[in-house]
């Protein structure tokens, strides 16, 4: 057996998954199945794929399956496979020997004197070189220009002097009265969302409903409106929000469950809860919204 056969074994054994050689080396180091599947990260129907000898499809792709595979060895703490270096890359004097030659030539090239040039020429370059940075040097100097009218433009802020109490004479004119001072600016009024007293909580009967579909958790009521209507929100707290509503707007309202919606025109509303549109009884004014398990 030649120097190269142990490497070549070892590759093999990475390349076709092995897995006698894997169950080996797991109860050689008397681990579980379990234990080893949680380590790697993979599934125990991955682990128990890699030690028989089926064709379960557990991995998406033969070489996910060879990556799975290494990782697991390397966990048990096998050595994974080297690349072997070729034969002409171990005489490092061989290998630099072309790196040195072309270091040189740089070398020798950069202490030539440079080639000889007149002065016309030095002085083309320069203008060629100031050309091509023009409009730079332009908008530096029309910056300098407008810092300096904006400091020369500026109102000087000059500094009177207080008079001293001893340099006030007593007057007879009475003190003009204080300013009144500004009134306060009203607080900002939110037309689209008020609490009001006729819309509150209800203890009638009505019709209960709930999502089709349940996707999502009923903290909030997501409403549509056809035309323009007035409707009444209620949560489970007792939360009452009124809605004035425009042809064509939305408008979302959160809290906790149940809900009460009430309005004149509710079949002008699209009502959905849970993720799904809720479907309304006919001629109804008020319904009540009841949350069910989400869909897994």
């Amino acid at each position: 057996m030649t120097s190269n056969d142990p490497f070549q074994h070892k590759r093999s054994l990475y390349n076709i998954c092995d897995p006698h050689y894997l169950r080996q080396m797991r109860e050689a180091a008397g681990m579980d199945l379990v234990v080893l599947a949680r380590i790697a990260c993979l599934s125990v129907a991955q682990v128990q794929a890699l030690e028989r000898d089926g064709d379960e499809n557990f991995f998406y792709s033969d070489a996910i399956k060879r990556q799975a595979y290494k990782r697991v060895l390397m966990v048990l703490g096998a050595e994974p496979p080297t690349v072997e270096m070729p034969e002409a890359l171990h005489d490092v004097d061989k290998v630099a020997e072309p790196h040195r030659s072309a270091l040189a030539q740089i070398v020798a090239m950069s202490e030539q004197p440079a080639m000889g040039r007149s002065n016309f020429e030095w002085v083309h370059a320069s203008l060629s070189s100031l050309q091509a940075h023009k409009q730079l040097l332009t908008a530096l100097l029309l910056l300098t220009i407008a810092i300096v009218w904006f400091v020369l433009r500026s109102p000087q802020i000059s500094v009177q002097a207080v008079p001293s109490p001893q340099s006030v004479l007593p007057s007879a004119v009475p003190a003009p009265a204080p300013a009144p001072a500004p009134a306060p600016a009203p607080a900002p009024q939110v037309p689209v969302v008020v609490s009001a007293g006729a819309c509150a909580y209800s203890n009638e009967p009505m019709s209960e409903l709930t999502s089709f579909v349940a996707r999502k958790e009923g903290r909030y009521v997501y409403l549509v409106s056809a035309t323009d209507t007035e409707v009444c929100v209620v949560d489970g707290n007792k939360e009452a929000t009124r809605l004035q509503l425009k042809a064509g707007e939305d408008r979302s309202v959160h809290g906790i469950p149940p809900w009460q919606v009430s309005g004149s025109n509710l079949q002008k509303i699209q009502i959905y809860f849970q993720g799904g549109r809720v479907s309304l009884p006919d001629n109804a004014s008020r319904v009540k919204l009841v949350e069910v398990p989400v869909a897994r």
